[in-house]
């Protein structure tokens, strides 16, 4: 059944996280309406709703824009995704076959081509690991870990791989140890691995913004 909610707010969504709607870009209710073709009410209440994802910041005076994070704020919603995400990988694991994981070696392949392109990193990146996280018997919990990758998509694609440099090469080398202790049924290894590789992006992190204060080329914006 055709929702002109559900419309409003996937419309407004995609065009967020593709970046049509830049972060900051002022959002007028009569003027999104009139190009969807929807009266204000479908509009007001998908802004309400794209609100409630972190993606819209409501004002008042019927207001609203596209939500802005700081660095900061990117990087700790970042943090406790990767957490998330590694439980939902771990989880996965005893469920993939054979199929999957071919699958799995073809996005790794993909994430070796394009290596200065970041946000081309960032897409096949998270696509590897959508589809790792795709067998994990939890839905709330893979939607939940979908839900805060969006949230920082528009801000996170480009710039932290951007201020992290160094996580780009090692991606590809990753997924690939990720995969062979997914098909070698090594959830033991597979645990502690998922472990080591969040405790090697905070030390990217870290060492990422001592370049910054240091005023190093690769700097973060000035609220790292």
């Amino acid at each position: 059944m055709f929702s002109k909610t559900d419309h409003a707010y996937e419309t407004l969504r995609r065009q967020i996280l593709d970046g049509t709607l830049k972060p900051g870009e002022r959002l007028r209710l009569s003027h999104i309406a009139a190009e969807l073709g929807l009266s204000e009410m479908p509009v007001r209440e998908a802004l309400r709703l794209l609100h409630k994802d972190g993606l819209v910041l409501l004002n008042l005076h019927r207001s609203a824009e596209v939500a802005t994070l700081s660095f900061q704020t990117a990087w700790e919603i970042e943090e406790v995704r990767l957490h998330l995400e590694a439980f939902a990988c771990a989880t996965a694991a005893p469920y993939h076959d054979a199929v999957s994981i071919a699958e799995m070696r073809e996005l790794i392949a993909e994430l070796k081509l394009d290596p200065d392109h970041p946000v081309a990193i960032a897409r096949r990146n998270r696509a590897f690991h959508t589809l790792v996280m795709s067998r994990a018997p939890n839905a709330f919990l893979r939607s939940h870990v979908e839900e805060l990758w969006d949230r920082t998509w528009q801000y996170s694609s480009a710039s932290f791989f951007d201020f992290m440099p160094d996580r780009k090469p090692v991606l590809p080398i990753e997924n690939t140890r990720i995969a062979d202790l997914i098909e070698a049924r090594d959830q033991k290894g597979l645990e502690a691995y998922l472990a080591e590789r969040l405790d090697g992006i905070r030390m990217a992190w870290s060492r990422a913004v001592r370049r910054a204060r240091a005023g190093a080329p690769s700097a973060a914006p000035a609220d790292a």
